[in-house]
């Protein structure tokens, strides 16, 4: 296997989700109210995919060998034939029809065999749901005209409200497409703007309260403006001019639920086909940076080799301390930010569970009363706080913690400048194993530690997930899921468990500013 198929390999499994869930004709809800209680910022999408045709983008994603062997052909036949999209496609071939007009598959073709964008938001699951589509298209205007007429006498298709373009108005319709699914589209010149949900522009108990942050995000797509139409293409520092394929960019803020504000360095991931391959990248921002840069040598040496997923992130020590600040502790726990440094690393092994990993980082000086009161203030549990244990050079703090799974050994530990956490103390014995020369570590078996990112073991990664999805369907309890399981899932794992194990290589790092870092893919020799 060539390098070239190897990056195709490994940057599949990351782009997979995402593309997904930006490709097919997603679901909605009624056309009044918000859409979610998160209240979505229009003007700051979580992903965005930049094409130069969506039709085939799932296509495209089928040539990672990866892909193509854990999705299959039935990928392709799911969404081509998705009931959302077949309904979609009925409605406005019923409109056409009803009202003698020729574009009843005119506007569908537009979005999906011409360039757009995509901008997607999560919802209040954490789900890339709700989009925004945009294209540029001549001939729109008698599509409009004809739709306006229309719309006064149709039971699915209706005016929604106007937006105030270059100084001209232009409606915004609601089509109706399927029971409680409706979606908007605008369009102003050669530009098309389709909402997935009415809920994104509009509000209130009547429905027809705009929300003028939203209002405004629609208006600059819309407009003739090519600074208003970039407006997303800037926000993730995607160069001008159009792609000759595919550009996937998801924001590190949705893919670490949350949490980016701990490794701001880290910015987004981006993924790219062009000329028949997928390549990825990073974008890092310099400032934020630590001094040693993104060196994760050290934590490659503590952590047990043969991990399912292992990635180091560029922590931001300094953006702890409002929390540190919050805990309640017998001792202030704020000198821990100064006293932390480097990176941070957050690995998944096959013998424990998705909600187990295994968190290490490096500390600059010593500071275990600290980390012991840290642990005490933050870890459940009845009676006196744990008191640390020392053994074979390392520190432990220790405690049996009640969860819905069963008990849970959460165990922070200590080891020269190493410290180790866990929901799973097994795991956090192996880290010190390791520590003390009596078990291998993965970074035996890398040749370039020190630029080495991310670790993925297709194998290893594929019995996790076998265990989390049958450990929640029990024979007796869940047997038709179960048998469902057992037809569909365990061949796609069956065939993720030949491919060999990948770490993901960044070489370069920006100088100055934000801009986006070639991510290389090389496969582990074993």
């Amino acid at each position: 296997m060539n390098k070239k198929t190897l990056g195709k390999v490994a940057a599949g499994m990351a782009i997979v989700a995402v593309a997904v869930v930006g490709y097919r004709t997603w679901g909605w809800g009624h056309l009044s109210g918000n859409v979610n209680a998160l209240h979505l910022d229009l003007s700051k999408p979580d992903a965005l995919i930049v094409t130069k045709s969506l039709s085939t983008l799932p296509r495209d994603l089928l040539t990672i060998p990866l892909a193509r062997d854990v999705l299959r052909e039935d990928f392709l036949f799911y969404y081509e034939q998705n009931d959302d999209r077949l309904g979609l496609k009925g409605s406005l071939r019923r409109i056409a029809y009803e009202h003698e007009l020729n574009w009843g598959d005119q506007l569908i073709r537009t979005v999906l065999d011409q360039p757009a964008d995509v901008a997607l938001w999560r919802d209040a699951d954490g789900r890339l749901q709700h989009f925004a589509i945009a294209v540029s298209r001549n001939g729109l205007t008698k599509v409009l005209e004809e739709a306006g007429k229309v719309a006064l006498k149709d039971s699915q298709l209706k005016i929604a409200g106007e937006l105030g373009v270059d100084g001209d108005d232009v409606k915004v319709f609601a089509l109706e497409y399927a029971q409680g699914r409706t979606l908007l589209f605008a369009a102003h010149g050669e530009r098309l703007v389709i909402l997935s949900h009415a809920g994104m522009l509009y509000g209130g108990e009547d429905g027809k309260k705009t929300d003028r942050a939203a209002e405004k995000a629609v208006i600059a797509l819309l407009a003739k403006d090519p600074a208003g139409q970039r407006a997303f293409h800037d926000q993730f520092h995607l160069a001008k001019g159009p792609v000759d394929g595919h550009s996937v960019a998801v924001k590190a803020d949705f893919l670490s639920f949350g949490y980016q504000p701990f490794f701001g360095a880290l910015e987004a991931l981006r993924f790219d086909f062009s000329k028949g391959a997928w390549r990825s990248q990073a974008l890092l921002d310099a400032t934020r940076l630590q001094k040693g840069g993104y060196d994760s040598t050290a934590l490659w040496s503590s952590l047990p080799h043969n991990p399912s997923a292992c990635f180091t992130v560029p922590a931001d020590w300094k953006s702890m301390e409002p929390v540190l600040q919050r805990i309640d502790s017998k001792e202030p726990l704020q000198p821990l930010a100064a006293q932390m440094t480097g990176p941070a690393a957050a690995c998944w092994y096959g013998d424990s569970r998705l909600h187990t990993p295994v968190f290490v980082a490096t500390r600059a000086q010593a500071s275990e009363a600290l980390l012991g009161n840290l642990f005490a203030a933050t870890v459940g549990g009845k009676g006196e706080p744990p008191k640390g244990t020392a053994a074979n050079g390392a520190t432990q703090w220790q405690r049996t913690v009640a969860t819905q799974q069963g008990n849970a050994q959460p165990t922070l530990a200590v080891s020269g400048n190493v410290v180790v956490f866990s929901a799973d103390a097994a795991l956090v014995n192996k880290v010190l194993q390791v520590r003390r020369k009596q078990a291998a570590a993965i970074a035996d078996q890398l040749p370039d530690a020190a630029h080495t990112v991310g670790v993925i073991a297709p194998a290893s990664l594929a019995r996790l997930i076998e265990t989390e999805a049958f450990g929640s369907l029990p024979p007796g309890q869940e047997p038709v899921l179960r048998a469902a399981a057992d037809q569909h899932l365990v061949p796609r794992l069956n065939a993720l468990k030949k491919y060999p194990a990948y770490r993901m290589v960044l070489r370069q790092l920006p100088a100055s500013g934000i801009a986006w870092a070639p991510l290389e893919w090389q496969a582990i020799a074993r």
